[in-house]
């Protein structure tokens, strides 16, 4: 029936933990802006990071508000601006390193499910599109897929920082839609989250298949 699956990545084919709460995280971030001069104690970095991630947020959201709400900032932003804010200049290249510094700081644990790698061979050699749509960071999320080792399953991968917005706005999915030429009722959303990944499918009329624990024997 479906020609197009359309897949959520955190909690349903991949399963990751994450935690920004940890002190050692914010001390060796600290330590990492102090080599370049700008200079924070772990507990400010962690205020400023927070302080920053709202102002990102509440501008993405004046500027978008006749339409949006579900704003996604691009964090690399607020990386850059911490450096701004004391009087630093970096690269911009060297910021989106220290991105994913901090990304691998913060993860606890990175695995695919069990059944994610068969899943996707399987619709491959069954002659499905697949594709990915997904609440992340880029600068978080493409060096993570490399790490899976899964990105060469996607047609196509939709990051929610590189539109600015997130599931469950529709003009989101209604992008992949349009892009690929994809008609709704051959497209099924794959994903873990009610009021992200169904709630985006349902606004679409696309079918919505919620799963967990990467348990995909609805497909």
């Amino acid at each position: 029936m479906y020609q197009n699956y359309i897949f959520d990545l955190y909690g349903t084919l991949v399963d990751i933990h994450t935690d920004e709460e940890k002190d050692e995280l914010w001390e060796k971030m600290a330590e990492t802006y102090g080599r370049e001069g700008a200079v924070y104690t772990a507990a400010a970095l962690k205020k400023a990071y927070r302080d920053e991630c709202r102002k990102e947020e509440e501008r993405l959201r004046k500027e978008k508000q006749t339409v949006y709400w579900e704003v996604e900032i691009e964090v690399g932003e607020v990386f850059f601006n911490l450096f701004c804010q004391k009087g630093v200049t970096v690269k911009r290249e060297w910021v989106d390193d220290l991105a994913y510094h901090f990304r691998k700081l913060s993860r606890e644990y990175m695995r695919l499910y069990d059944a994610t790698v068969p899943l996707l061979q399987r619709l491959r050699e069954d002659g499905k599109h697949i594709y990915l749509l997904s609440n992340a960071q880029r600068l978080f999320t493409a060096p993570e897929i490399e790490e899976t080792g899964i990105g060469k399953y996607f047609d196509d991968i939709f990051i929610s920082s590189d539109f600015g917005i997130k599931k469950p706005e529709k003009a989101y999915m209604e992008a992949l839609l349009r892009k690929h030429a994809l008609k709704k009722e051959e497209c099924l959303m794959v994903g873990n989250e009610k009021e992200s990944d169904m709630a985006v499918a349902d606004r679409c009329g696309v079918d919505g298949l919620l799963v967990s624990d990467g348990n995909f024997s609805g497909i």
